[in-house]
């Protein structure tokens, strides 16, 4: 087994490769410049992407358009995802994924056409909190970006359920793991419960009408990505509420960057304004006005604004 990419058929555009992680093949689009020389050396950017996402969704989005700014860039399907091995499908478990991103950095290393001083992360969403964590110590990173940034899911539990109302979850995903040990078959749930939402009750506004409308449709559901699923195993409530970008960053010491909606400081946008507060300096914070979190998913004018000063911070940062 062997990342599978061979320089002198790499094109403008996007390549499909195969890179490994903790032993598992992972498929990945590499995403190229149009003046791509393979004698040179790019900027890039390693890119993870939303709970559950798959490739084709968000990553597309930001890949072609890093490309378009003149950037490599590696958008991949996790351990488990899309067209990725992996037994355990979908399971949207931080630790993991941040080891595929720790390993998608070090594939990277391996490409002559790599600018190792100019190597930068991206991040969105639940890959906010991960991408921030991982550049903590992955000093390979030279600067990082988070869009819409999940950036401490241990208050979003512990900070905002009761005793009362956390441990039955707890112990839903104990049992389900225990089943899974005892019998290989794996228990999935609507974590997010898109399924469940009654439209009519909800703000349009909202994250959960928004995400319904990214998730549950033609726009960027399975009904367009097959390989997407909206459902994950139960027992992902024991490692979810783990993982604490904010409890980090004052640590982080690499160049750092949060992008959020206008329209998302009645839901996700304080986390990342409260882990741009705590982080070290060099940072930076953009907001994109009549944004909102899931419009910076895939949707023309706000991603534009957002890559934009995006490339505008790696360049200022890149050695």
């Amino acid at each position: 087994m062997k990342n599978k990419v061979n320089i002198a058929e790499l094109k403008s555009g996007t390549n499909n490769i195969t890179f490994i992680s903790q032993g598992h093949s992972l498929a990945a689009n590499l995403y190229l410049p149009e003046d791509f020389d393979a004698a040179k050396k790019h900027p890039t950017v390693i890119f993870s992407g939303p709970f559950n996402q798959v490739k084709e969704q968000t990553g597309a989005v930001y890949g072609r358009k890093l490309a378009d700014k003149g950037y490599v860039a590696l958008v991949f399907d996790h351990i488990g995802y899309g067209d990725s091995e992996g037994e355990i499908r979908n399971f949207e478990n931080g630790f993991v994924k941040m080891e595929s991103i720790r390993d998608g950095i070090s594939f990277l290393g391996t490409l002559p056409f790599v600018d190792r001083n100019r190597l930068f992360g991206l991040g969105i969403c639940a890959s906010g909190g991960y991408m921030s964590i991982v550049a903590t110590t992955d000093k390979r990173l030279n600067a990082i970006a988070t869009v819409s940034g999940m950036m401490d899911n241990t208050a979003s539990y512990f900070g905002v359920m009761t005793k009362e109302q956390i441990l039955p979850l707890f112990q839903m995903a104990n049992a389900a793991r225990q089943k899974a040990y005892e019998t290989g078959a794996v228990d999935y749930y609507d974590a997010l419960g898109l399924a469940s939402l009654d439209l009519e009750q909800l703000d349009k506004d909202s994250a959960q009408y928004e995400g319904y409308d990214f998730y549950m449709t033609e726009r960027a559901g399975s009904q367009t990505y097959r390989n997407f699923s909206h459902e994950v195993p139960k027992f992902l409530m024991e490692s979810a509420p783990l993982t604490s970008a904010i409890a980090l960053a004052p640590y982080l010491y690499t160049p750092y960057l949060g992008i959020y909606g206008e329209k998302a400081l009645k839901d996700t946008g304080p986390l990342t304004v409260a882990y741009y507060n705590a982080a070290s300096e060099p940072k930076n914070l953009y907001e994109v006005s009549g944004a909102s979190h899931v419009s910076l998913y895939d949707i023309d004018k706000d991603v534009d604004r957002a890559v934009g000063k995006m490339d505008e911070f790696f360049k200022r940062h890149g050695n």
